[in-house]
């Protein structure tokens, strides 16, 4: 088992490194700006952790749930919009679903490992939505076919390259280590999503029309008018 999940890793690692290739080629950058993006990052390194952590038979129930709850959250994510709509600031910042991904990684991250799989299991599936979500509404490509299927493939592949080494060798110092991290994701999110909540523009109200100066029929179109006359009379 362990040597077949080696051998999907590196054939998922083959195909991303295609699709990275081919993007850049095309004079894109947008799978790679979406596994860069710390709020991307951040949290699917602490879902690799956890999973890795977590004890044999509760794995399978990580992954299944992390799959879940990214179908989930984008089949259901009208329904996240109304809910997080009223929060000042909300829809301006993809909903809060950055600081909302960081924070609840850190709640099941910090967890002793023995109550992970009955506090921190029920928390992946509320990451993998509101990951998901965000990276619907940040889709860079306007919603292209392809690219929300690569970009979520990529990440369960990112979440896999962390999980597995830790499943394979797990040193003692990981535990305090992943606490330690989880501490600073609970503070980066709230640290970050409290930004988001003080910043001052909180519509998106779009910028007033600059008035047109001058009066009558053309009011404001004056200065074209002998230029558009001289066009046309040249032709």
């Amino acid at each position: 088992m362990r040597k077949s999940g080696w051998i999907l890793l590196a054939a998922g690692g083959v195909c991303l490194l295609v699709l990275l290739v081919l993007d850049l080629a095309a004079g894109h950058r947008w799978l790679l700006l979406d596994l860069c993006s710390a709020e991307r990052l951040l949290p699917l390194f602490g879902l690799g952790l956890l999973i890795g952590q977590l004890p044999q038979p509760a794995r399978l129930a990580a992954a299944l749930l992390l799959v879940a709850g990214a179908v989930l959250g984008l089949l259901l994510r009208e329904h996240v919009y109304l809910l997080l709509a009223p929060i000042p600031a909300a829809a301006a910042n993809l909903f809060l679903t950055g600081p909302l991904a960081c924070v609840l990684t850190g709640l099941a991250l910090v967890l002793p490992r023995p109550a992970r799989p009955y506090v921190g299991l029920p928390l992946v599936p509320l990451v993998a939505a509101a990951i998901a979500i965000a990276t619907r509404l940040g889709d860079p490509t306007l919603y292209a076919p392809h690219y929300l299927a690569q970009a979520l493939l990529a990440q369960l592949w990112f979440v896999a390259v962390i999980a597995l080494p830790v499943m394979r060798f797990d040193p003692p110092w990981l535990s305090i280590g992943s606490r330690i991290l989880a501490s600073w994701m609970i503070a980066i999110g709230l640290l970050y999503g409290g930004a988001y909540l003080a910043a001052q523009d909180k519509s998106l109200t779009p910028p007033p029309f600059a008035a047109l100066g001058g009066e009558g029929a053309f009011a404001g179109f004056e200065p074209l008018l002998p230029a558009l006359d001289k066009a046309g009379a040249g032709r």
